[in-house]
């Protein structure tokens, strides 16, 4: 659920950003679902994950959670990850493209991508620009509201609703974590790269 990671860490490319946001719509191996590319972007999600879920920082904060926030730590560390992402964007941005810019570019790729991705991935990419949500994440009042949307989703969420409690309560160590986390994963994410395009010149997916 971490959209604005996900899109930093892809190719800055319509495809590649469509693919890696498609990472948490699709279900499945490659097959002709899709295109090569729209699926190297979603592998490189899923490869992304698996690294966070493994990283011992991200494990860390997982600890942090109130109990009953616990078992859904891959969605709210992650939304939490985004805010650390925006307050800290300065650090990690790249050639020193401001948070606004990159967002606007973003939307821009993936309006120009949607006929690629499904139907009902691009309603919600398409909502996400429409309410602001990548811009919001730099606020407590956008994380918060973040928590209230993705709880409605289902009632098996609705715990995520009080999430923001635990991000005031321990800010300062999710913080911590995500500082030690986000260098790492900008490091493995471009490894992935580089094994894609190996693939891609091989005529491999992943």
């Amino acid at each position: 659920m971490n959209f604005l990671a996900h899109l930093h860490l892809a190719r800055p490319d319509p495809v590649s950003r469509l693919g890696n946001l498609l990472g948490d719509f699709v279900r499945g191996r490659p097959d002709d679902r899709f295109s090569p590319e729209i699926w190297r972007g979603i592998m490189h999600h899923r490869h992304l994950d698996a690294f966070t879920d493994s990283h011992p920082a991200w494990k860390r904060s997982r600890t942090r959670l109130a109990r009953e926030r616990v078992r859904f730590a891959g969605i709210v560390v992650d939304v939490f990850y985004d805010h650390f992402l925006s307050r800290h964007w300065d650090r990690f941005a790249t050639d020193g493209e401001s948070l606004p810019d990159f967002i606007d570019q973003c939307h821009c790729d993936l309006r120009s991508a949607a006929a690629l991705g499904p139907a009902d991935a691009n309603a919600v990419i398409a909502r996400m620009e429409a309410e602001g949500w990548l811009a919001s994440y730099a606020e407590l009042a956008g994380i918060d509201e973040a928590m209230h949307r993705i709880s409605r989703r289902s009632p098996r969420l609705g715990p995520i609703a009080g999430g923001i409690a635990d991000l005031e309560r321990e800010y300062a160590g999710f913080e911590a974590d995500f500082l030690q986390f986000y260098p790492d994963a900008i490091v493995s994410s471009e490894e992935l790269h580089r094994a894609a395009e190996a693939g891609r010149k091989s005529g491999a997916v992943l």
